[in-house]
Formats: structure tokens, sequence, C-alpha cells
């Protein structure tokens, strides 16, 4: 990841603030589905919950009826949050020889 590459913000999460806007780009049609907004929106309102940025990005719809917030329930989201995110990392093209960072 770079330094300069765009983020999209992170709600309320004491260790994930912000996640690449590359991840969530491809699944704009569903963060409008979930939330009636764009990505732009979305992040000019402050951004998502862990938990609401992985169902966007696994193109899932939001459970809002049967979600239920908990320590346990967040650590559980931040954990695949972080399998994605590092899923994602791993898949995508390096921009040069950077194998130090």
């Amino acid at each position: 990841m770079s330094n300069q590459e765009p983020m999209f913000p992170i709600l309320n999460d004491p260790m994930i603030k912000s996640i690449p806007w590359a991840v969530m780009l491809p699944h704009e049609k569903q963060a409008q589905r979930n939330h009636s907004q764009t990505l732009r929106g979305l992040a000019g309102r402050g951004g998502l919950s862990i938990h609401e940025a992985y169902h966007i990005i696994r193109d899932e719809e939001w459970p809002y009826r049967t979600f239920k917030r908990s320590k346990l329930n967040d650590a559980k989201y931040r954990m695949q949050l972080m399998i994605v995110l590092h899923e994602f990392e791993a898949t995508r093209p390096t921009g040069g020889s950077n194998h130090g960072e």
C-alpha cells in the first residue's frame, strides 16, 4: 500500500481506521443497495463501520434486522475484514521492486 493511496474511512474501530479505496470501488453498487448512497457520499459522512464495509466488500446485503453488536462480534468482523484486505494486497500487482516494505 502506497502512502499516497486514497483511503476509505472506517468509523469507530480501535484498530482499522481506513481501508484502500481500491478495495471498496468494485463494490459501489452494493454500497448503494445497502445504504442508498455512493461510496463518496458515505466517506463524506465519516465512512462505514467494519461490519458495513465487510458486507459491502463481500457483495452481501447488510443484515440490519439480525445484526447484533458485541465486542466478540466486532473482533470476528475485524479479523474477517483483515483477511479480505490481506488477500487483496497479496493479489494486487506491485508497483516495482519494493520487497522491503
